[in-house]
């Protein structure tokens, strides 16, 4: 009887475990939730000003996003791993000038602040850091939670 007991045990805390990674995404999706602005954004090492993304704005709700700028609106869903080191995203455009386009990144999400690295263009190869150096075909940008 003791040994059926700990069994049922062992598988009861095997399954919790399997359970806490994808806790631990849905924790991370949470924390994504809501209006975000750019806050910077730089191409292979040179900053653009910020004032040629004064209007854009990102929602994320779930896995899924929709951006709006200059009047063009793009949507899309994007899937993390925050059990990576560093934390990975792939971002997958689903309407807009960007249509079926999918972005491997890696991100860092800290309260209110998000920043993403991608490539530039799409390319097929994640970034192994949060930098955009000299002639990386890196973009890093920076976004801040919009408050209600």
């Amino acid at each position: 009887m003791r040994l059926q007991v700990f069994g049922l045990m062992l598988a009861s805390s095997l399954l919790m475990a399997a359970d806490a990674p994808k806790d631990a995404v849905k924790k991370e999706y949470d924390k994504f939730e809501g209006t975000w602005k750019m806050e910077s954004f730089t191409m292979d090492g040179k900053p653009s000003p910020i004032e040629d993304f004064a209007d854009f704005r990102m929602t994320l709700k779930g896995e899924n996003f929709t951006t709006v700028a200059a009047g063009e609106k793009s949507a899309g869903t994007y899937k993390i791993d925050p059990n990576k080191s560093p934390k990975t995203i792939d971002i997958t455009f689903t309407s807009g000038q960007h249509d079926g386009l999918t972005m491997l990144g890696v991100y860092e999400l800290d309260g209110d602040t998000y920043k993403v690295c991608l490539p530039t263009g799409g390319g097929k190869e994640r970034p192994k850091e949060l930098a955009s150096k000299p002639g990386s075909g890196l973009v890093l940008e920076v976004f801040k939670r919009v408050k209600p």
